[in-house]
């Protein structure tokens, strides 16, 4: 299998352990990867400009539709922003830009785990684990991951993916009331104690039932692991919960050592929890 890896703007900057642990991932399943360089894909610009943001993802798919590959995505709203744009196709501006509205419209645009639980299958990854991990996980999707309903198939009330190949690695997903409220990060700009108020709320709901949080979307990682100390100020309390990408969990459950998966760049140490769950 090969995919054009389309990392966006976010995630090289806030989470290259994402980056670098979905790398390493790949390259052990044997899945091909061709880097595509492009811009963002507007999704920051939708509450200013919409029409403009659309051009930003057209862009972007114009570039992908060059390559032969289905196009990789790690963001959720990367990847719900370039699906939006497909199905609002600018002839006249991908025309000028000399690209070719038909490939646009054909190329197919897949998450990251999509293309684990779809491609791959979870069937496929789990003869694959060689350390089960012994872990309470509070996997979080995220606002983008599964909405607008229009672009996806998976049930928005009740997403499964997710929790299926966070338990394939060993893991057990636990239940937690708020599991599908927003991370906060789209408030950041327009209402900074509100956006902080919504990630503490999870966190802190969290804290003493799991190990770690896992998670699908540098935005998502921005709040929970990079605010995460901010977010204790807000309770009064220490949280310290270690905030993973799936990959790394993937990575850790397929024996790849945590030193090649990014654990280093981690904001909330996971040591702890390396020593509990790494033989």
């Amino acid at each position: 299998m090969k995919y054009t890896l389309y990392t966006g703007c976010m995630t090289p900057v806030t989470a290259p352990h994402y980056e670098v642990s979905v790398k390493k991932v790949c390259e052990f399943l044997d899945i091909g990867l061709e880097p595509l360089k492009a811009p963002c894909c507007g999704n920051p610009l939708k509450v200013i400009n919409a029409g403009e943001a659309v051009k930003m993802s057209l862009y972007v798919l114009g570039l992908a539709s060059e390559k032969k590959n289905v196009l990789m995505t790690l963001c959720s709203a990367c990847n719900s922003s370039l699906l939006e744009a497909q199905k609002n196709i600018d002839h006249a501006f991908l025309d000028r830009l000399n690209f070719d509205p038909e490939k646009v419209k054909a190329l197919k645009i897949k998450h990251f785990i999509n293309i684990l639980h779809e491609d791959v299958t979870v069937k496929s990854l789990q003869k694959k684990i060689q350390t089960p991990l012994d872990m309470r996980a509070a996997v979080h999707y995220g606002c983008h991951f599964f909405r607008p309903t229009s672009l996806y198939h998976e049930d928005p009330e009740y997403p499964t993916s997710l929790d299926e190949l966070t338990e394939v690695c060993g893991a057990h997903s636990i239940a937690y009331k708020h599991k599908f409220m927003c991370c906060g990060s789209p408030l950041l700009g327009v209402d900074f104690d509100l956006s902080l108020k919504m990630t503490s709320r999870k966190l802190e709901e969290i804290r003493n039932k799991a190990d770690s949080m896992v998670i699908t979307c540098s935005g998502c990682g921005f709040m929970f692991d990079g605010k995460q100390k901010s977010a204790e100020s807000v309770i009064n309390e220490p949280i310290n919960i270690p905030v993973l990408y799936y990959s790394q969990v993937l990575g850790l459950a397929l024996g790849i050592p945590p030193s090649e998966l990014g654990f280093s760049m981690n904001r909330v140490r996971a040591d702890a929890l390396l020593e509990k769950v790494v033989p």
